[in-house]
């Protein structure tokens, strides 16, 4: 677990841009006049220790489109991945075979195998600065302190990706919350209790609707349907109590 840790909080080299250059091979950005991704990727830790850890949320994503579809992800390399038609149009399912803050390389070399662009890229990671079970589709933007985002970034040399966050929120001290990064790297690291891996397991199936949705009518439509509307059960409590 400490070496786990050290992988969670120190990962701060830069890493190779396999996108980066004038050999990328085109991407369009659109598809039929709107944005829709053609590959989505999720990210977790590697090992059945921690398969069913909070870090993970993503990981669970690709495996429910997988399970929907009616395929099994195959490994390659550095990714498990599959294709499925979704009402006709493909999409390129990858689960990175990396730990999230190293997810980046083999996430974007995926990419680059299949020509696809970071326009037309969806990548889904858990978030500790949402409720447990909330879920927030983006069409681009920053890294917000996750590295495995940072990572892609990096590996990717764009920051252009459509991204879904999956909440499982932080630990908490009498209602304050936690910013200690020893004690977030435990959280996350850790086995959800029942109640939480209910709501995570609910928001996982709305992640993979949402997933659906993005690559039949595209990312804005999609960020507007599940962006709205989500009323979690129970985590108003959970972050009224002590969380040591």
């Amino acid at each position: 677990m400490t070496a786990m840790r050290e992988r969670f909080s120190a990962f701060s080299d830069r890493l190779l841009h396999p996108l980066a250059g004038k050999d990328r091979p085109p991407s369009p950005v659109e598809r039929d006049g709107v944005r829709a991704p053609a590959l989505v990727v999720g990210i977790g830790n590697p090992g059945a220790e921690y398969g069913n850890t909070r870090h993970n949320v993503g990981a669970w994503c690709i495996a429910l489109l997988a399970r929907r579809h009616g395929v099994q992800l195959e490994r390659h390399g550095r990714v498990d991945r599959a294709a499925v038609e979704v009402e006709g149009h493909t999409l390129h399912l990858a689960r990175a075979r990396a730990y999230v803050n190293e997810s980046g390389p083999p996430a974007a070399a995926e990419a680059k195998r299949l020509g696809i662009g970071p326009e037309r890229l969806l990548f889904i990671y858990d978030d500790i600065d949402l409720p447990v079970g909330r879920m927030r589709i983006r069409q681009h933007g920053g890294h917000g302190g996750h590295n495995g985002v940072r990572s892609l970034i990096d590996a990717l040399g764009s920051d252009a990706f459509a991204r879904i966050r999956v909440g499982v929120d932080r630990p908490y001290d009498d209602g304050r919350p936690v910013r200690d990064p020893e004690r977030i790297a435990d959280w996350v690291l850790s086995d959800p209790g029942p109640a939480e891996r209910t709501l995570l397991d609910e928001a996982v199936a709305r992640t993979a609707d949402a997933v659906e949705a993005a690559v039949i009518h595209g990312v804005d439509i999609a960020m507007n349907r599940f962006n709205q509307g989500q009323d979690i059960q129970g985590n108003g409590d959970r972050r009224e109590q002590s969380k040591g």
